[in-house]
């Protein structure tokens, strides 16, 4: 404290303060800068499946052409089963693919259908199958298989 007026007078407190607000304003500065960073950010993410079932991360990226799952805390399916990740649209769905497990990723082609599916309806859906039979399997359905998991992309 300075004796000539308190503390309010004394330069030490101003430039203190004025160090402080400086410094202040930095942190706030960089915390919510956003740098660019290796990559980009995918345009949809969705999560499937709850906490009680297999959980995944699903992916869209359309620069790259590409849907990427993560499989989190997904298990196997019954013996005799797989799951398969669908692109969910009210006329017509598409499957991309059979889905990790045990915290695997997968990654699957985008084509021209599947990103104007994305563009027009974005969902997804994830069915048990058999395993084996994938050429009998179609890759597109006018009606909705039964869904054990449903989700909606988000956009990024």
């Amino acid at each position: 404290m300075d004796d000539n007026g308190g503390m309010f007078r004394s330069i030490h407190f101003w430039q203190g303060w004025a160090v402080t607000a400086t410094a202040a304003a930095l942190f706030t500065f960089v915390a919510n800068a956003e740098f660019p960073v290796e990559g980009h950010a995918p345009d949809y993410v969705a999560i499937i499946g709850d906490a009680d079932a297999p959980l995944w991360v699903v992916n869209a990226d359309l620069r790259n052409g590409v849907v990427e799952v993560r499989a989190g805390a997904a298990a196997s399916p019954p013996d005799g089963e797989r799951y398969a990740l669908w692109l969910a649209a009210p006329n017509v769905n598409e499957r991309l693919g059979a889905l990790p497990a045990h915290r695997a990723r997968a990654t699957y082609k985008l084509t021209k259908t599947t990103r104007t599916l994305l563009d027009h309806r974005r969902a997804v859906g994830v069915v048990s199958e058999p395993v084996g039979e994938e050429d009998d399997r179609p890759a597109r359905l006018s009606d909705a298989p039964q869904w054990r998991w449903q989700a909606k992309f988000v956009r990024l």
